[in-house]
C-alpha cells in the first residue's frame, strides 16, 4: 500500500521534503531518558499494555540509568518518571533530546523520525506501510502491526493493536537503544480483556484507609467475612457496591445509602424467597440491587420468580486455561483488601498468600481469568 504522505504529495504535485517544528523549550530533569507517547482519545491506537512493556524493561532501564517520560495519556503508567500533558511545540523539544521514542503512529512518531531519533512505532488501524516514519533509515526504526484478525479498520474504532505482544515491544526498544544486547525474559500466556481495570475490593471485617482514584468505585465483599460498624464506615467513606450472601434490613441502609450504587445479592434454590416489600424498600432508597445465581441450572427459575429485579450468573469456579503452568505469574489491576493485608484475587486470600503474584491451581482462581494477565519469567 501507498505511503499517504507519498500520495498526499503526488496529488499537490509538491515535494516530500523533512518537517521543519520550532521547538519550544521544557526544563527537562532526567539526563537520558526515552518518550511514550500515549493517547487515549482514538480507541483503535489505544495500547494498553505500556505498563507490562515497562515492567518488562525495568531492569534494564535500571541498569543504564535510563527514565521514563510519558508524554500525553491522563493518568501516569506505572514505571514512568514523569508523566506530562504538554503543547505539541514542548512535547517536540521533550522527544528531540530523548534515546528513543515509542508510540502510535502519528506527527509526533514522524517528528521524532526526522530528528533521526530512534523510533518504534505501533499501528492498530492502518498498515505500517501507509503511515511508518519516513525520515530517518531502516536502522532507526521499528514499526510492529498486529496478526489483522481482518484488514485493517482505517478508523478510530476497533483495530487489533492490543494484540502485538509487550515483549515484542520491549524487545525491539532493547535492539533500538543499542546499549547493551540482550533477550526479553518474558512470555505472554494469558490476556484477559479486564486485566487492566483498577479494581479495589474489601472484606468488611476490619476498617482501613484506601487510596482510590477520584472516580473509583469501592467493592464492598460482604459475602466473604462482615462486621456491622466496619461494614458502615465504608459505606459512610466510600462510594461502593455490595456483595452480599445474607439480607441487610433497608433501616441499616439508610444513612448511607446514596453512597450505595449495587447490592448484589447471592441466592440458592434452598433459601427462603425475598419478600417483594425487602425488595421496594431498597429500591425506595434508589439502590440497584441484583440477584447473583452460582447454579446456571437454577437461573430461569430464579428470574420467573424475581421477573421485576435483574438475576444474573455469577461463575464462582472455572476450568484451568490450556497453557496453564504451576510456576506461571501474573499480573492484574484488582486488589483485594482483607486485615490490612493485599491479595490478587480471592483464591489468593483463601490460602493468605498476600503479596504472592503466583497462579492458583483452583477453580476460584481460574474464574476470574478476565481480570489476569498471566505469563512467564524465569
Amino acid at each position: 500500500m501507498a505511503h499517504l504522505i507519498q500520495e498526499y504529495a503526488k496529488s499537490l504535485g509538491v515535494k516530500i521534503s523533512t518537517p521543519i517544528i520550532k521547538e519550544h523549550f521544557f526544563p527537562l530533569i532526567p539526563d537520558k531518558y526515552i518518550t511514550i507517547s500515549v493517547d487515549h482519545s482514538i480507541p483503535s491506537k489505544n495500547y494498553k499494555h505500556y505498563g507490562i512493556v515497562l515492567f518488562i524493561l525495568a531492569p534494564f532501564l535500571k541498569k543504564h540509568g535510563i527514565k521514563v517520560i510519558q508524554l500525553g495519556g491522563g493518568q501516569k503508567i506505572e514505571d514512568t518518571f514523569l508523566a506530562l500533558n504538554l503543547p505539541f511545540k514542548q512535547q517536540a523539544y521533550v522527544i528531540s533530546k530523548s534515546l528513543l521514542h515509542l508510540g502510535c503512529d502519528g506527527a509526533l512518531n514522524h517528528f521524532s523520525s526526522s530528528k533521526k531519533i530512534p523510533t518504534l512505532t505501533l499501528f492498530g488501524n492502518t498498515f505500517a506501510s501507509a503511515n511508518k516514519p519516513l525520515f530517518s533509515s531502516s536502522s532507526l526504526t521499528v514499526n510492529l502491526e498486529p496478526k489483522w484478525k481482518n484488514k485493517p479498520s482505517f478508523s478510530n474504532e476497533g483495530g487489533d493493536i492490543n494484540t502485538i505482544k509487550p515483549e515484542t515491544v520491549a524487545q525491539s526498544i532493547i535492539n533500538l537503544l543499542k546499549v547493551e544486547k540482550c533477550k526479553v525474559n518474558f512470555k505472554t500466556l494469558h490476556v484477559g480483556d479486564q486485566y487492566d481495570n483498577k479494581i479495589v475490593e474489601v472484606i468488611p471485617t476490619s476498617f482501613n484507609r484506601l487510596n482510590l482514584l477520584p472516580s473509583q468505585e469501592l467493592f464492598i465483599r460482604a459475602d466473604y467475612g462482615f462486621d456491622e460498624n466496619v461494614f458502615a464506615e465504608y459505606c459512610k467513606n466510600y462510594k461502593a457496591s455490595v456483595f452480599l450472601n445474607a439480607l441487610i434490613q433497608p433501616h441499616h441502609l439508610q444513612n448511607f445509602a446514596a453512597n450505595i450504587n449495587n447490592l448484589f445479592i447471592f441466592i440458592k434454590k434452598e433459601d427462603e424467597i425475598i419478600p417483594n416489600s425487602y425488595l421496594r424498600a431498597v429500591k425506595n432508597l434508589n439502590v440497584n440491587i441484583n440477584l447473583l445465581v452460582k447454579n446456571k441450572k437454577h437461573l430461569n427459575y430464579f428470574k420467573n420468580i424475581y421477573f421485576d429485579t435483574p438475576v444474573r450468573e455469577f461463575s464462582s469456579e472455572g476450568d484451568r486455561y490450556e497453557n496453564f503452568n504451576p510456576k506461571s505469574r501474573f499480573l492484574t489491576g484488582k486488589r483485594l483488601i482483607a486485615h490490612g493485608k493485599e491479595y490478587l484475587s480471592p483464591a489468593h486470600w483463601k490460602k493468605n498468600l498476600d503479596s504472592n503474584n503466583m497462579v492458583v491451581d483452583t477453580p476460584e482462581y481460574f474464574a476470574q481469568l478476565d481480570y489476569f494477565y498471566i505469563y512467564e519469567q524465569n
